[in-house]
């Protein structure tokens, strides 16, 4: 096997970025193409009309603010511990119940024909157990 020479023409270069940070050197920017070489030294227009200044608040109103926070911060953590509560209320108990395989067969039926769960055929049939003998 020989292998042939590579000359550097043979491979694609994608074109460089242009420098982010203005603290570019002198060599970045030679490299660069010269219509993506920006003044580094050049101001952003007009930088006077977009000076913006953020407005100062109160000792009072920063007070005010945090107590809201923490207002809203208290009454979420006491809506979630609710809903946990509620949550915990609702939890199911599972019963295993062992089924002859004929019978297992005919419940797997009745729930694939009727659309339903086989989970909703054994509650509705123990609950009608239990109602019709008085508990």
């Amino acid at each position: 096997m020989n292998k042939g020479t590579i000359d550097f023409q043979q491979f694609s270069l994608a074109p460089r970025r242009k420098p982010t940070t203005s603290d570019t050197s002198k060599g970045l920017l030679e490299v660069a193409a010269p219509e993506e070489v920006a003044p580094v030294n050049q101001e952003p227009e007009n930088s006077t009309d977009r000076q913006t200044v953020l407005p100062r608040l109160t000792e009072g109103e920063r007070r005010q603010r945090s107590a809201k926070r923490a207002a809203e911060q208290d009454e979420s953590r006491r809506r979630l511990k609710s809903l946990k509560r509620a949550k915990d209320r609702a939890i199911k108990f599972y019963v295993n119940v062992p089924l002859e395989q004929e019978m297992k067969a005919r419940l797997v039926k009745a729930a694939h024909e009727n659309e339903v769960k086989m989970t909703v055929i054994m509650q509705a049939a123990i609950e009608t157990y239990l109602e019709d003998n008085g508990y």
